[in-house]
């Protein structure tokens, strides 16, 4: 049941993007009191000081479930950014449907984002809604893709995604989850149904503002969300690549892929993670575009292109606006939601142009 003063409760709230979720749900009017979350209670100190009211905290490990109850009393909303999600997220949303609590996250690991609708019963019975995959990656292109559905009526032959994200330098977090799901999200949507398959194995060309890019496949968590709200044969999801890479990745990535899928990849992550994350401000001004191709049975085609920059801040704003909608009784029916289930399409992109910065518009 609904409290009269709900409360926030960010999980992985000192991480690189943590910090900045936490910046946007304190800037005023606030949502809601929010509460701080994660295993070094030194950072969560140094971070509630820095923010409006030095909001409490209380320390808890993802990969330690007897310490995540806490977490959910005098809660309503639960955001989680404590990664890698393939290892230590599913603990969180089992509690979370059990508890009746609402929930979103900012995975882009496919197989997590996947198994995430598992736990689709228990939240109906409890009323949780929970939205996985609600950041920068994968909310703003399962709008788009609702959006250009809507305007094709009928069975979608295939939905295309491509990123294009500019900058260099990358989180801790950001690095171990790409890993985790390089190793996890063996993953197709193909002939209307998932199937096993080999990641960043196929290249293509696509064209951005008029000139022809190579683009690698990739398994973004559309791949997951699409098919649970559109009507589509077929998802696919692709990134750039340098000129160079167009010949190596594809060859390279899927043996990397085998390699960290086995009894090396823990090593692996050691080493990727004790690289020093970017320092601030790297990738803040980076441009970057998602371009969204929709095809119907018949031949047609639509797409939706869209720009913007700084893709951490960005992810702050998407779930601060999310965890608006979700506390004022947005996001529909209790169970597990897509982006552009809880969301309302048209709504986000037109709040993401006007409030974000971002260039939206209809491509040929």
């Amino acid at each position: 049941m609904p409290q009269a003063n709900p409360m926030i409760t960010l999980l992985g709230a000192s991480g690189y993007t943590g910090q900045r979720i936490a910046r946007a749900l304190t800037r005023p009017p606030a949502l809601a009191p929010l509460r701080l979350a994660g295993r070094s209670a030194e950072r969560l100190r140094r971070l509630a000081a820095s923010l409006p009211g030095s909001p409490p905290w209380l320390t808890a490990d993802a990969a330690r479930p007897e310490t995540l109850p806490p977490l959910f009393e005098d809660c309503r909303l639960l955001i989680n950014c404590a990664g890698p999600f393939t290892d230590h997220g599913e603990a969180v949303v089992a509690q979370a449907a059990r508890h009746g609590v609402a929930y979103l996250d900012i995975s882009n690991e496919l197989n997590y984002v996947y198994r995430v609708w598992d736990y689709a019963p228990l939240a109906r019975r409890s009323g949780a809604v929970l939205v996985p995959a609600c950041g920068f990656e994968v909310a703003l292109a399962d709008c788009a893709a609702a959006r250009l559905a809507a305007q094709m009526p009928g069975e979608l032959a295939e939905v295309r995604v491509l990123y294009d994200i500019g900058g260099a330098g990358s989180s801790r977090g950001t690095r171990r989850s790409a890993l985790r799901s390089l190793a996890t999200s063996w993953l197709a949507y193909r002939q209307g149904r998932w199937q096993p398959d080999i990641p960043c194995r196929r290249v293509r060309t696509f064209t951005l503002d008029g000139v022809e890019r190579a683009a690698l496949s990739f398994p973004s968590a559309e791949i997951a969300t699409l098919p649970r709200h559109l009507p589509v044969r077929r998802v696919t999801t692709w990134m750039t690549l340098s000129p160079g890479a167009r010949w190596w990745a594809p060859r390279l990535l899927p043996l990397f892929a085998r390699l960290v899928r086995g009894p090396l990849g823990r090593w692996i992550e050691g080493l990727v993670s004790a690289v020093a994350p970017p320092r601030e401000g790297m990738r803040r001004q980076a441009p970057f575009a998602i371009r969204v191709e929709a095809l119907s049975a018949g031949g047609k085609s639509r797409a939706l292109h869209i720009e913007g920059q700084g893709v951490y801040e960005l992810t702050a704003q998407i779930v601060a606006y999310a965890a608006a909608r979700l506390l004022t009784g947005g996001g529909g029916r209790a169970g597990v939601l897509a982006p552009a289930q809880a969301l309302e399409p048209e709504e986000l992109l037109a709040h993401a142009v006007a409030h974000w910065g971002l260039e939206v518009r209809d491509d040929a």
